[in-house]
């Protein structure tokens, strides 16, 4: 009975101190979700307001009728084609003048990731659009050029002379030896080399990542280059897609901040990717894309990779196409939506925009070329929970805080309608965050017990069905155009990787709309995310923001890209050449007004035969190359009809086919 008594309480004492350890462990954890964090948020105005001209990025795919020859998209295209594709979209995007001359020095920064990926398989930038690269920008300058092809692998510090690096297994070692390359000034360079070849780059203001106190050492050979050339290639990965931007990773040296650059060294602690429950990974692609100074892109998507970064050997997705552009802003939106994305869900596009890199407007981007519509495929998205997510909306209007955590209460009257402007009854100033978490408690400097409210306006292209993405860890209350569509009370998961809590279906108006949310903090991690995303079913190819949606803080009088009143006296210009046509032939129409715009092929039965396009475009003249093997069965003679249809407008035009 004894020795009982003194199990029974060993046991009783074990219990204790197992439940204060927890106990222990929860408020150090909460203390850390609690903690106020620095640059969380910035007022919207301190950005850069530059506007942006139009610019051009070209898109060729291996069958492109402009080239010489025809390669099939469903084929390996050969080192030939792709040479003739990249000669022509640096072509068609405007050449190389007034970006390089002779007798520069010109970096081309590759992407190499994969340690046993050759060349083509997706992982690496393949080597052959580099090889094709190396010879142009010769022919360009006459020769008289230094050519540097750089990358820092994320992997491991590979010497670029060892035979079993990631350069030899990519095959850029064997461009050395290759005599097609012969008598060419070009060499490769490791940019994860020592810390004694490393020079800092303090950002200042400018900088976006707050961890790094906007100061970033790399290789001192980047301030050596009078040209920078992004070369990545276009795969999927958790921040959205590699392309132009997400390629500077590769510049952070892993002899400063480690390997996997996150994992830090001596010197420092290493990339933030992660800092307790908040990711820093766009603000470290921004902030390194303005080191770069990216002067051109040149995008490898000849194979490209579906739902992560790495080969896995079900995940690559053939796209036989090379883009080209000055902008590597424009380039990484077109890369996008050659992934059936939007460039909006990409949060690394959007504050590249932000800090004056580039446009994201596609009514200002000109696409030369193959069209986007006949280029792209849908790919699954990353499958990580973040991946899926999007991107919340991240600027907003914000109320003061209310000392209260009954939820049903008004606290401000009329809530449901409110539509605040800037600065008034107050509200806020327009305030970005820094992350899809919108962080108020960073904001309202670590209240508790409180209830506020966050406002924007956005713009729908039409009257539909959409999903809300949201999250929160406490209560919280959603008003569309007055109507409270979602409301949520309690605690629930909120953690790492777990943005999203609830998916909510609901309607929204074609034009403008107003979205409130109400959210109460009692002790937890005062923060929420909220996106509005299509109605998809299959959840790798979920996670989209509606196209054509644009969330803004100021009221509008006429909602974006809205059509004049004299909208009768406008019309669509529509014309095909040659006509009678043969194979193929070029379709010209010119848009009074930017509109969402689809262009079809009937025959006189008024049978759909194919779809040429259906995307949002820019107001101007436009051009789509079309062939009558687009359809399901190649079109034979005889007369068709095609229809263009531009938000209220339309046109059509018969079109004789000879063949």
């Amino acid at each position: 009975m004894i020795k009982k008594n003194g199990l029974r309480k060993r046991i009783t004492s074990l219990i204790i101190i197992a439940v204060a350890f927890i106990a222990v462990c929860w408020d150090m954890a909460n203390s850390e979700i609690n903690a106020v964090e620095e640059g969380t948020f910035r007022l919207e105005s301190a950005f850069d307001t530059t506007k942006y001209p139009d610019t051009k990025v070209a898109i060729i795919t291996s069958d492109y009728s402009g080239l010489t020859s025809q390669v099939s998209r469903t084929v390996d295209p050969g080192y030939e084609q792709i040479e003739l594709m990249v000669r022509k979209a640096v072509e068609l995007q405007g050449g190389f003048a007034g970006i390089i001359a002779k007798g520069d020095k010109v970096m081309l920064k590759v992407n190499l990731v994969g340690e046993d990926s050759p060349s083509g398989q997706g992982e690496n930038t393949d080597v052959r659009v580099v090889k094709a690269l190396i010879k142009i920008i010769n022919e360009f300058t006459e020769g008289d050029v230094t050519i540097v092809i750089g990358e820092g692998s994320a992997r491991s510090n590979d010497d670029v002379n060892s035979s079993t690096s990631v350069w030899a297994n990519s095959g850029y070692r064997d461009l050395l030896t290759d005599s097609y390359l012969s008598g060419i000034n070009f060499s490769l360079l490791n940019l994860n080399q020592t810390y004694n070849d490393l020079v800092e780059v303090n950002l200042g203001i400018k900088g976006t990542a707050a961890p790094h106190n906007y100061k970033y050492h790399v290789h001192k050979a980047l301030n050596d280059v009078d040209v920078y050339i992004s070369v990545p290639v276009l795969k999927i990965h958790n921040t959205g897609i590699t392309a132009a931007l997400k390629n500077q990773i590769g510049i952070a040296p892993g002899a400063y901040y480690g390997y996997n650059k996150m994992k830090g060294t001596a010197y420092y602690g290493g990339l933030k990717h992660d800092v307790g429950h908040r990711r820093w990974t766009t603000e470290e692609i921004v902030d390194l894309s303005m080191i770069a100074g990216i002067d051109f892109v040149v995008v490898d998507a000849i194979m490209c990779l579906e739902t992560q970064k790495s080969y896995n050997g079900s995940n690559q997705v053939r796209f036989n196409t090379i883009l080209a552009g000055r902008d590597p802003v424009a380039v990484d939106h077109v890369c996008t939506r050659l992934f059936c994305m939007n460039p909006d869900d990409i949060a690394h596009i959007t504050l590249a925009e932000k800090v004056g890199l580039g446009t994201n407007d596609p009514e200002k981007i000109d696409i030369v070329g193959v069209s986007i519509d006949e280029a792209k495929k849908r790919v699954k998205h990353n499958t990580e929970a973040n991946g899926l997510f999007g991107q919340s909306n991240r600027t907003w209007l914000l109320s003061g805080i209310f000392n209260s955590t009954d939820m049903a209460s008004e606290q401000i009257i009329n809530e449901a309608s409110l539509e605040p402007a800037a600065g008034e009854n107050g509200f806020s100033q327009p305030i970005y965050f820094f992350d899809d978490r919108i962080d108020l408690l960073s904001y309202y400097g670590g209240a508790t017990n409180v209830i506020s409210y966050a406002f924007t306006y956005f713009y729908a292209p039409e009257d539909q069905q959409v999903e809300l993405w949201v999250g929160s860890d406490e209560d919280m209350i959603i008003y569309i155009n007055g109507e409270k569509v979602y409301s949520f009370s309690g605690t629930r998961l909120y953690g790492d990787g777990e943005i999203l809590s609830e998916k909510k279906t609901a309607y929204v108006k074609k034009g403008e709309n107003t979205l409130l949310v109400k959210t109460l903090n009692k002790s937890g991690d005062y923060s929420f995310a909220l996106n509005i995303c299509e109605v998809e079913p299959i959840k790798e190819y979920s996670g989209n923001r509606v196209d054509g949606l644009k969330f803004y803080t100021e009221k509008k009088s006429t909602t974006p890209s809205a059509i004049p009143e004299n909208i009768t006296q406008l019309k669509i210009i529509l014309n095909n050449y040659p006509n009678p046509m043969n194979d193929e032939a070029t379709l010209s129409f010119t848009l009074p007004v930017a509109a969402n715009t689809s262009v079809d092929i009937y025959n006189m039965s008024g049978k759909l035969m194919c779809n040429l396009i259906n995307n949002y475009l820019r107001a101007g003249e436009h051009k789509l190359q079309w062939s009558v093997y687009q359809s399901a069965t190649a079109l034979p003679a005889g007369i068709y009809v095609c229809k263009i249809k531009s938000g209220v407008l339309s046109n059509s035009i018969n079109i004789v086919v000879t063949r």
